[in-house]
Order: C-alpha cells, then structure tokens, then sequence
C-alpha cells in the first residue's frame, strides 16, 4: 500500500494554494472546444444541407412526376378532342341530312377502321340505337348516363368507364349530339377501349419502373402501365388526389406496396385524372452516396481539429501564463515592466497592458466627464423626442378637427347646390356654377392640405398595380377638358407609348398629372396654348405637361416644388392656393420610384413639367383582374327609407331634403337620442350617421343601433368631415359598412345607397 501512496495525488491542505506552475490542460480543454464549437455550425449546416438537398430531389422527383402527368394529360385530350372533330365532321355527312342511314353507317365503319375504334353508333333523340358498327341486333345502348347528358346538354360527353357487351373489356365513349333545326336529332358516338388509352401512354417513352394509372371522375381506374385487380387507386394515392386542386403532388405506396413519389394532373374538361408515379429508391440512390462522403469528412475534420487544438495549447501554455501575471498586477494597480513575448499577438497585448497602466487614472477621470454628459444629452434627446411626439400627435389632432370643421360647412352647401339642380331652376345657373367652381377649389384645399400631412408623416399608402400609360393620360385630359375656357390642349400620345405599362396606383397618378394640368390652366391667361406629350426613354415613359404661361425664374425654379411655396403673381391672378399641389406631385411621384423635373426659359415664356415612371413588363393576361362594373346612380328609389343623422341643422336638412328628391323615403334627427328613438317607429333601411355628435358619438351611436331590434338589417353609413384612413379604419371597426368624406358626390351617394340597399 505504501508504494502505491506516491502515485495518488493530494490535495493541498486548507488555506494553501494550488502547486505553482501553469497547468495547460484547461488550455487545452477550451482549444477542443473551441475547434468543436467552430466544427458544430458547420455539422448542423451540412446536415442541414443534406436535409434540404434531400427534400429538394424529391421535390424535384414530383416535379418530373407532375411534368408526365401533364404531358400525358395533353395527348390524352388531344385525343379525346381528335374523336369530337371526327364525329363533329361525320355529323355533316349528306347522307345524314338525307336520312340516308345505310350510306352513314358505311362511313361510320370506313372512320371506325381509320382511327382504330371498337365501334361507332348513332342514337336518336329518345335514345334509342339506330347503328352500330359492331354489335349486330342493336342492343341496348351502354353507359345511358352520358346519352341523355348529351342530349341534354347539346354539347359533347365523355362517358364513364364501362364493360362492352362483346369484348368484355373496359372502353368509354366520346358522345357528339348532331343538332338539327334548333333541336338535338342524333347523338353520334365513338366508342374507345381503354387499352387505346395504355397504348397512348407507352408511346410517351417513359423510364423503366414509372408507373402511370388513369382514373374517369367517379375513380375507377381506366388504365394503368403496371396491371393490377384492384380497379381503383390505392388508398394513399386516392387521399392525394382527394385534396382537390387540378393537380398536386406527394409520397404515396402503390398497390403492390412499392413507395414512390407521386404526382396528379386533372385533363382539363374530361374530369379525369392523370396519376404518375416514380420509386422512391431509385431517386434515393444518388443522395445516399454523397451522404456518406460528407459524413466521413466531417468525422475527418473533427479529428484534425481536435490534434491541432493539442498542439496549439502546448505553444500557447508559458506566454499566456506571463500575461496572466500582468494582468493581475495591473489589476493591483501595479506598474508593469516590458514584456517581451515570443507571439506577435500576445506580445501587442503585453504592451497594450502596460500603456493600459499608465492611461488607467487620466482615463477614468475622463469616463466620469462623459457619463456625466450623456446623461445631460441623454435627458435633453428624451425631453425633445417627448416634445416632437407631443407636437406630432397635437398636429394630427389639428388636422382630422380642421378637415371635419372646414368639410361641415361644405356638406349643407353642396347638398343645397345639388338639390337646386335636381329642380331644375335655371334662373340661377349661372350663380349655382360660380358657388360649384368656389366649393370644387375649396375642397381641393382641403384635401391637399390632409394629403400633405398623410406623406410628411409617412401615412400615406398607395396600391400599385400594373396599368397602361394611355388610359390613364387620357381619363385626366378628358377631366380638365371642361376647365380650358379659350385655352387650347394638344395631346401627343405615341402608339408605343401608349401601350407601355407602369407600376403604379391609378388614383394617386391621376392627381399627379391632374394637379399638373391644374397648375398649367392657371398659370397660363386664357387664350394660351398647353400641351401633353409622352416619349419612352430608355426603361421609363416621360410624360410632359408644357404651357406658354408666366413661367419661372432661376429662383422659383429651385423653390417650385417646396412646401407652401407659391410664385410672385399679380393681384387680379385667377385663383389662389396654399401652395401645395406641386410639393405633393413630387411626393407621390417619389413614391412610385419615378422623378419629377421642371423646366422654363425665364418669365413669361411658359413652363416644362416633366413626368419620368419606370416601364414594367405588360402582365399575362391571367394575372389581370377583372375591373368590377362601377354601380350606376339610381334613378329609381322607391320604398327605400333612409335616416339623416347630423348635429348641423343645415347638413341634415338639405341633406334629406335631397334624398327626399331623389325618391327616397327620409327621416331626420339632429342628436343620437333622437335618431334611436326615430328608429322605434321609423324602419329605416340605411341610416347616414355624422361622427361628431353632441353627448354621443357616431361610433358609439353605430354600436347601440347594432345592438337594437334593427341592428343585423340595417346599413350604417358614416358621413362625416373626418377623412383621414384611420378615421375610415376605425368607421369599419366600429360596425359601418361604408365612409364618405363630406361634401359628398351626389353620384356617389347614389350609387353607394343602390348597392346597399340591393343587399
């Protein structure tokens, strides 16, 4: 036992150190793992690697899978549409017309022998067989399902799969209804045996082991390259298809228990179905193969990391303990002597250890300055980021009160314009034309007062959409046409141009060339010239808007586009703004990745504003969506009762009283306890609701008519001043189904009534 006490080791007794003398085993414990932890990522992402490439082979499997199916669903209707021409061309035969049967049936069997069919007949309308070229006695007809839908639908069938009376094997049938005088006369049919089927199918030269099986819609098999009992398709493959869709793809087991991949393409108007599939084995030989190479670098890498981490701490062990010592004595506040270490890295340490000693004092005397300033920086960034925030909130606050209480007054005016129209009083055309133009210019002001708001703030949102440069520069010229007065517009719209396509919101690029057009028409005196005229450039269209108006000078022409800026202008000028349009036009054009530029040869010599858009492919026909029918004003309105809701007498009385004009049957009510009362008597099928009420407001009064005895039936519509799109959001939010800003468009009003009211 005492020989063996010198190779056990001790601990040091209590209050000792450990022996002195740097261990290197720790060293070399983090090296390991260090080279472990850098080897590990790179584990995961091969192993992730495999996975994907994995997953992508089969994917790609499918895919070639799903090509056949294709492919073959393409012959197969080919075919299919072969056999129609042919009895759509028998149904012309003279003989036909003629009655001449006998003759008909000759040129039935002389088709039959052509195109390889087991027969041909021809059943009259009742359905019953009149020729067969095949079957003698005229049996009853077979598959009488497809019959009557051809005769019923007077347009070819295919019909399902059934067993024929003389072969005994599976066939279909392409029926063909001959239409005579308006009515179904014959129904011609081409009988074809599934085999014809298999046969097209090898003729695809597909690779050995693919297995290819066609279904008819009710599942039952028509044909298969591997012959099997069972007539429908296995159970995993029949859940694929059973996901719907015209086609798909997916692992599935064969009936005789082989996995493959699988894929289903659906012959477009047949309603059958096209079934390839490929073993999985043979997709999986190339994949395992390059797994294993990957596998045996790995576990190669891990062992050359490991040795080298070994070595690496070896050379590592003495410098690191005499910069461990340094290190310590700077952490006593020790002056440090030069180091001299054999490890350039190391060595630049040492000395950044020592100079570290000597910085220490003046550099803490330093940190204590700077955090002391920061937090004063600090404090004042807060104090002024809490201040803008404040500002901000104070400034959309401003602008949804001063658009609804400038949109208020316009409302009650409108209306009354309107309803003097619909009375047709033409003694007061000329003064109803003056108060419409200063109402139009008014709200002009006051939309682009909240658009500039909505992009300074970042809130402005546009929907781009591809859509074609003529249509666009025509609907706007057409718009100013009736703003000319003696002004001429020349348009120049190229073919070419025309027909390019940009990406771009419909709506927001109208009021760019209509804010444009504006500033031209009031800029130029009244017997001036303006022109439009567009040009592709390289990959944008240019659309320019010049006029030979009062042009601009150096200055004006930096400033043209700034917020709020208007040019110098005479007293008695036309009309007046807030100098916004431009500053807008720029803006929105910015936001459709475009540039907008303006041009002039001093005053009194027009202006050049041009208009430059990215060009984008044209779309494919298919990516197109239908543009919805726009629903026309209505005319006719009776048995609609609707329910006026505003605060503003004015608004509510000329609002119903144009309703009343239009047909319709109108209450009104000027506080929300009223309109809930009114609706105890009074079944309104929409009600028009104000926003800023006394005591309740529209949202709160939209929620307690929801909750009322009405609520499910009637149609809440919030016509209001408020017309910011989170005024819209929270109008949707809080159960309206639609949001007109005030004024409101009689047109628009109309149409929206009609739609809600037709519900």
């Amino acid at each position: 036992m005492d020989a063996l006490a010198p190779a056990i080791p001790r601990e040091p007794p209590r209050g000792q150190g450990a022996p002195a003398g740097p261990t290197r085993r720790p060293l070399q414990r983090r090296l390991l793992l260090l080279a472990l932890a850098v080897l590990l990522p790179v584990l995961l992402a091969a192993t992730a690697s495999l996975l994907y490439a994995m997953r992508e082979l089969e994917r790609e499997v499918q895919r070639t899978a799903l090509h056949t199916a294709r492919a073959i669903s393409v012959a197969l209707r080919a075919e299919i549409d072969g056999a129609m021409g042919a009895l759509e061309a028998l149904a012309t035969s003279e003989s036909l017309v003629d009655g001449r049967l006998v003759r008909f049936e000759e040129r039935a069997r002389q088709l039959v022998e052509t195109r390889g069919w087991r027969n041909l007949t021809l059943a009259d309308a009742r359905g019953r067989l009149l020729i067969s070229t095949s079957t003698p006695g005229l049996p009853a007809p077979v598959d009488t399902a497809s019959l009557e839908q051809a005769i019923q639908s007077r347009a070819p069938v295919v019909g399902s799969l059934f067993v024929g009376p003389m072969r005994r094997s599976p066939a279909f049938a392409v029926r063909y209804p001959i239409v005579r005088n308006g009515e179904v006369r014959y129904v011609a049919s081409a009988v074809l045996g599934s085999d014809a089927v298999l046969e097209l199918v090898r003729e695809q030269n597909l690779p050995p082991g693919h297995v290819v099986a066609i279904f008819d819609p009710s599942g039952v098999r028509i044909a298969r390259t591997v012959e099997h009992s069972e007539r429908r398709a296995s159970p995993t493959l029949g859940a694929l298809i059973e996901r719907g869709g015209d086609e798909g793809m997916g692992r599935t087991v064969t009936l005789e228990g082989t996995p493959v991949h699988s894929a289903f393409h659906r012959v477009a108007g047949l309603g059958w179905t096209v079934a390839v599939g490929i073993p999985v084995a043979e997709a999986n030989r190339t994949v395992l193969a390059s797994t294993a190479l990957a596998a045996l670098g790995l576990l190669a890498s891990l062992g050359v990391s490991a040795w080298l981490a070994w070595v690496l701490a070896r050379r590592l062990g003495q410098p690191i303990g005499q910069l461990k010592s340094a290190a310590a004595a700077l952490g006593r506040g020790e002056a440090l002597p030069p180091l001299h270490l054999d490890i350039e890295e190391l060595d630049e340490v040492a000395r950044a250890l020592v100079q570290a000693s000597r910085e220490r004092e003046a550099a803490g005397r330093d940190r204590l300055a700077a955090e002391a300033e920061r937090e004063r920086l600090l404090a004042q960034a807060t104090a002024a980021l809490s201040q803008a925030e404040a500002a901000a909130r104070s400034k959309d606050e401003f602008l949804a009160v001063l658009g609804h209480e400038l949109r208020n007054p316009l409302a009650p005016i409108s209306s009354a314009l309107q309803l003097m129209a619909l009375k047709g009083d033409g003694s007061t055309r000329a003064e109803r034309r003056i108060v419409e133009r200063q109402l139009g210019h008014m709200t002009r002001l006051v939309d682009d007062l909240l658009d500039v708001s909505r992009i300074t703030g970042g809130k402005l949102l546009i929907r781009r959409e591809p859509m074609r440069v003529g249509p666009w520069i025509e609907q706007v010229v057409e718009t100013v046409r009736g703003s000319l007065g003696g002004r001429t517009l020349q348009v120049d719209l190229p073919d070419d141009v025309a027909q390019a396509w940009v990406q771009a919101d419909a709506v927001r690029l109208a009021q760019v060339l209509g804010n444009l057009l504006g500033n031209a028409i009031k800029f130029t005196q009244d017997s001036g010239r303006l022109a439009v005229s567009a040009r592709l450039d390289g990959g944008d269209v240019a659309v320019e808007v010049a006029d030979d108006g009062i042009g601009l000078d150096d200055e004006e022409l930096s400033r043209v586009f700034d917020l709020f800026y208007q040019a110098p202008q005479d007293l008695h000028r036309p009309s007046a703004g807030l100098g916004l349009g431009l500053a807008i036009v720029r803006s929105l054009v910015e936001m459709h990745s475009g540039s907008v530029h303006v041009d002039s040869d001093g005053r009194g010599r027009g202006s050049r504003f041009t208009v430059r858009l990215p060009c984008v492919p044209a779309p494919a026909p298919a990516a197109t969506s239908p543009v919805e029918p726009v629903a026309a004003p209505m005319s006719a309105t009776g048995g609609v009762r609707i329910l006026v809701v505003d605060d503003n007498l004015d608004a509510a009385d000329s609002g119903g009283a144009l309703l009343e004009a239009c047909g319709f049957e109108v209450a009104v009510a000027y506080a929300p306890d009223e309109a809930l009362r009114r609706l105890e008597a009074f079944e309104a099928d929409v009600a028009l609701l104000d926003i800023g009420l006394p005591g309740m407001d529209g949202y709160q009064l939209a929620r307690a008519i929801r909750g009322g005895p009405r609520g499910p039936r009637i149609r809440l519509v919030a016509l209001t001043g408020y017309g910011q799109e989170s005024d819209v959001q929270r109008a949707r939010d809080n159960g309206f189904d639609a949001h007109m800003t005030k004024p409101v468009d009689v047109d628009a009003l109309l149409a929206l009534l009609d739609r809600l009211a037709g519900r």
